[in-house]
C-alpha cells in the first residue's frame, strides 16, 4: 500500500535555512577566490612594472654610455681653447650614500635615498646620426653637442608618505655650432648673434643650441646671444648653467656653478618634460677612479671603499684603487679639509698624506669660498678640464692686483724663475688626470616597493 504524498520519507527540497547557509559559503568561496586572483594580479602588476622600470633604466644606461663615449676633450686639465675640443665638468654635491641628509626634501623613514645632487656636464661627438634639436618651428642639426645629466627632486605634493625621497633625472642637450646661419641669428644687425629675448627659459623655449650670454660694450643695457664652438665652451663661463647673467669685463673667477642642482633647471612649459629621462630616482652617483684610494676590510661585510658605509670602522687595507666621490675626506662637512692654495712652494698637490681625490681641490689666494673652485663649507667640489685663457684674458682672476701672472714674462713670485705654474692666477681644481668615472642610477618602485640599481663606468686611459 502506497503511503500518502505528506507520509512519504523522501525529501523533495532544502528549507530556507539550508539554503541561506549555503549561499553563504557560496559567497565566502568566491571572496577567497577573488582575493586570490587578487594577490595574483598584484604580483603580476608588480612583476610587469619592475620589468619596465630595468628596460628603461637600461635604455637610460645605453644613452648615458653612448654620450660618454663620444667625450670630445682629453681628461688632462688645463686645456687650450685654441685647440677646439670642448669640456668634461663633474659636480660634486654634498650629498653621499653614506650621508643623503643633506637632499632630502621630505620624511625619508626608509633610508634609502642616496647620492643625487651630483651632475655631469660635458662635450660629446655622436657615434653615428647627428644630434637633433629645435630651432624655432624647426630643427637644426649637429655631430656635437652640450649634454648635461642631473637631478631634481620631485615636489612635496609628489613624494610618497614616509617613502624615500623621490627625484627626477634629466638629460639636456644643446648642440654645439659657432656658426647658425639661419635667422634669428643672421638678422643684418646682429651677425651671427640673437638678441637676448629676456631668459633662458624663453630662449630654450625654442632653441636647443649651446649659447653664452654677453653684454654689449657699447650699450650695456643690450645683451646678445652667441653660438658656442668647442673653442668658447673649453671656457666656464660660456657653458651652460654657469653664467646665467652674462657677466663679462670683470674679474669674476670662476664663474661658478649656483651650489643648489636647481640652477640646472629642467626645461618649462610648454617643453616640460621633454629632457626627463627617468623617473623615481633616489641616487645619481657619480665617482671618480682614484688610484691611490684605499679599500679596507670590514667584519661583517666584506671590503668597503671611502665613500661606503663602514669605512672609517674597518681595519686593514686590502689594496688600493677604486671609485670614489670627489672630495671623499670624511672631514669635509666640518671644513676640516681646507682647499690648497697654491701660493708658494710648501703646498705641493696633493697636500700631504691625502690622495689627489681626497682633498678638496686647488683654489687660488685671493679669492673668496664663494668663488673659489670649491665650496668647502658645502662639502661640493668640482672636475673640471679647466682651461689656459685664464692666465692671459686681462683679467684679474685672482684680484691681487697683477693681471695674468703666468704669462707676463716677469718673475712675479720672485723666485727665480719666470712664468711657472706657482705664478699662474688659476688652476683646475684638481690638476690631475682623470682615468675613469662610475655612475650608480638607483631607482625605487611604488608598486612593487622594489629597488633596481644600473652602473655605468667609462674609462677616460690612456689619459
Amino acid at each position: 500500500m502506497i503511503a500518502p504524498w505528506h507520509q512519504s520519507p523522501c525529501r523533495r527540497g532544502m528549507t530556507l535555512i539550508e539554503m541561506l547557509v549555503a549561499t553563504t559559503i557560496t559567497l565566502i568561496m568566491m571572496g577567497l577566490v577573488a582575493q586570490l586572483f587578487g594577490v595574483f594580479g598584484q604580483g603580476v602588476t608588480g612583476s610587469r612594472s619592475v620589468i619596465e622600470l630595468t628596460d628603461q633604466m637600461r635604455s637610460v644606461g645605453w644613452r648615458l654610455r653612448q654620450d660618454l663615449g663620444g667625450v670630445t676633450v682629453p681628461t688632462l686639465p688645463p686645456r687650450r681653447p685654441e685647440a677646439s675640443e670642448g669640456y668634461f665638468e663633474l659636480l660634486e654635491g654634498p650629498a653621499t650614500d653614506a650621508n643623503a641628509s643633506a637632499i632630502t626634501v621630505t620624511s625619508d623613514t626608509t633610508s634609502l635615498t642616496a647620492d643625487c645632487d651630483d651632475a655631469l656636464m660635458f662635450t660629446t661627438r655622436s657615434p653615428g646620426a647627428p644630434f637633433v634639436g629645435r630651432f624655432g618651428t624647426g630643427t637644426i642639426e649637429s655631430p656635437v653637442a652640450e649634454v648635461a645629466w642631473f637631478c631634481v627632486p620631485l615636489p612635496a605634493s609628489g613624494q610618497l608618505p614616509g617613502g624615500p625621497t623621490l627625484f627626477t633625472l634629466y638629460r639636456r642637450q644643446l648642440l654645439v655650432m659657432d656658426y647658425v646661419g639661419a635667422n634669428p641669428f643672421q638678422l643684418p644687425a646682429n651677425g651671427n648673434t640673437m638678441l637676448w629675448p629676456g631668459s633662458w627659459n624663453n630662449f630654450y623655449a625654442s632653441y636647443d643650441l649651446s649659447c653664452a650670454l654677453v653684454t654689449s660694450t657699447a650699450s650695456p643695457a643690450t645683451k646678445f646671444l652667441y653660438p658656442n664652438s668647442l673653442r668658447d665652451l673649453t671656457m666656464r663661463e660660456k657653458r651652460f648653467g654657469h653664467n646665467d647673467a652674462g657677466v663679462t669685463g670683470t674679474a669674476y673667477f670662476p664663474y661658478p656653478r649656483s651650489p643648489t642642482v636647481l640652477s640646472l633647471a629642467p626645461l618649462a612649459s610648454p617643453r616640460a618634460g621633454e629632457d626627463m629621462v627617468l623617473n623615481n630616482v633616489i641616487a645619481f652617483d657619480v665617482r671618480v677612479f682614484d688610484p691611490d684610494a684605499p679599500v679596507r676590510v670590514a667584519t661583517p661585510g666584506g671590503a668597503v671603499t671611502p665613500t661606503d658605509p663602514g669605512f672609517l670602522a674597518a681595519t686593514g687595507t686590502a689594496g688600493l684603487g677604486a671609485y670614489v666621490d670627489l672630495f671623499w675626506n670624511w672631514n669635509r662637512y666640518a671644513g676640516g679639509a681646507a682647499p690648497l692654495v697654491i701660493s708658494s712652494p710648501a703646498n705641493p698637490f696633493p697636500p700631504t698624506g691625502t690622495t689627489a681625490f681626497q682633498s678638496a681641490g686647488v683654489y687660488v689666494a685671493g679669492t673668496s669660498s664663494s668663488k673659489g673652485t670649491t665650496l668647502v663649507g658645502t662639502g661640493t667640489a668640482v672636475y673640471d678640464t679647466w682651461s689656459t685663457h685664464y692666465e692671459s684674458n686681462g683679467l684679474d682672476e685672482d684680484q691681487d692686483g697683477t693681471v695674468d701672472q703666468g704669462t707676463n714674462g716677469l718673475d712675479d713670485n720672485k723666485n727665480g724663475l719666470v712664468d711657472e705654474p706657482l705664478e699662474a692666477e688659476t688652476s683646475a681644481p684638481y690638476p690631475v688626470p682623470l682615468r675613469g668615472i662610475e655612475v650608480r642610477i638607483r631607482c625605487y618602485e611604488p608598486s612593487s616597493r622594489q629597488v633596481r640599481q644600473v652602473t655605468i663606468r667609462h674609462t677616460f686611459v690612456p689619459y
